[in-house]
């Protein structure tokens, strides 16, 4: 029997600003019949949707699929594979279906690991991955500071046990740094490296700070979605937006 599928739209719906949303991005979660809500835990609350869902219509349907942060290989992969079984089970029906994501869906985003699933049984049109902006491009507009510039590399890495092998980049992204942080910053006082930590862009609770210290977050638990910009001429740029707001 041949089955008429839906349409799977991976959407990025960029760092926290619902206005950073793309055109394109708002025109699918208006026409879809679902979105799908991916949660460390069911009954925590979506950021996710929290940015999204002023632009869905009130009567979309919703499913949430439980997607456990975890380094539990066996564990992720079910939770991967029971995403991807709903997620069909509402293509196969017809339906189209907008899994929405933080940032892009094509960085560090659960949907890749969804994705590999899904190519395997859905036709190639009908798939479509939306682009989403990341949040280390809001970070670096939010302080007017260039991720890079001329023949400058750019490096972009997750807070795991060999940040410390590439900390003389000129140009640094870290991110995934919550668990880490004090790790992370002791490192780069340790390598005479500036830095700035940008936390929950463009949502309630919106921090920026300048050169964070390893000794400042003592027992403070740090937000989740924080970042570290990392270049070696932060300290010029931190007096000139300090200038600018004077």
């Amino acid at each position: 029997m041949n089955t008429t599928w839906g349409k799977l739209y991976g959407v990025g719906v960029g760092p926290g600003d619902p206005r950073l949303l793309t055109l394109l991005a708002i025109d699918v979660l208006q026409t879809v019949d679902v979105v799908a809500i991916p949660k460390s835990k069911l009954e925590r609350e979506s950021v996710a949707w929290d940015i999204a869902k002023v632009h869905c219509p009130k009567e979309v349907r919703l499913i949430e699929l439980e997607l456990p942060m975890t380094s539990d290989q066996q564990i992720l992969a079910k939770a991967w594979q029971d995403g991807a079984q709903t997620l069909l089970g509402e293509l196969k029906q017809g339906k189209s279906v907008a899994f929405i994501t933080l940032g892009d869906p094509s960085l560090y985003s659960t949907y890749s690991y969804l994705l590999n699933i899904l190519q395997e049984e859905l036709p190639p049109e009908c798939i479509a991955t939306v682009p989403g902006i990341t949040a280390m491009a809001a970070a670096a507009a939010k302080i007017n500071l260039p991720l890079a510039t001329g023949d400058e590399p750019l490096l972009i890495l997750p807070s795991t046990d060999d940040v410390g092998d590439y900390l003389n980049f000129p140009n640094l992204v870290l991110m995934k740094v919550s668990r880490r942080l004090p790790e992370m910053l002791t490192l780069l006082e340790e390598r005479g490296r500036k830095a700035v930590l940008l936390t929950r862009l463009g949502q309630p609770g919106e921090a920026i700070r300048w050169e964070p210290k390893a000794l400042d977050f003592g027992s403070e638990k740090v937000d989740y979605l924080s970042l570290l910009l990392v270049k070696k001429d932060l300290l010029g740029r931190k007096n000139s937006e300090s200038d600018r707001r004077n």
